[in-house]
This record gives C-alpha cells, structure tokens and sequence, in this order.
C-alpha cells in the first residue's frame, strides 16, 4: 500500500495523501462541521466522540458524566482561587 521503495518515481495516488476528512461517515453536528474540525484535530475528535454517545444507554449516560466532571473540575478550581 505505502511506496516504501526510495527509488520508485511512481505517482503516489490518493490513499498515500491520507485521509480526507469528510470520506467516512460524518457524525459531526453541524456547528463543528463550519468551524472546520474533524476527527482528525483533538477537539473534533472530542466532540465527534461526545456526538455519538446515545443518552438511553446507561454506560453512555456515564461517560457523559465523566466526561462533564472531567472539563468541569480545572473550571471550578480556577473559579475558587480567583475567590
């Protein structure tokens, strides 16, 4: 799949340019989609993550809440020593 060969002037096609970002299936809500970030940046990952959690699922209602307490607790510290 990957020209390993260094004297090898063969083109390279599209696979060996990577992934484009809308090529999967794209659960991105759409305010994510015009700001531009994709799985492939931290906080797209992030968010496309969060976007596939199914609140009628118990272990899903619990990652959600980990992940609230997650981003919540440096927000609540600052919040305190600015106190």
């Amino acid at each position: 799949m990957y020209n390993d060969d260094p004297y090898d002037d063969a083109p390279l096609g599209p696979a060996h340019r990577g992934i484009p970002p809308g090529a999967h299936n794209d659960r991105r809500p759409a305010e994510a989609q015009r700001m531009g970030l994709s799985r492939h940046t931290q906080e797209g990952a992030l968010i496309e993550f969060a976007a596939q959690l199914n609140a009628t699922k118990p272990a899903h209602r619990f990652i959600a809440f980990l992940m609230l307490i997650t981003f919540a607790t440096p927000v609540l510290f600052t919040i305190y020593l600015l106190l």
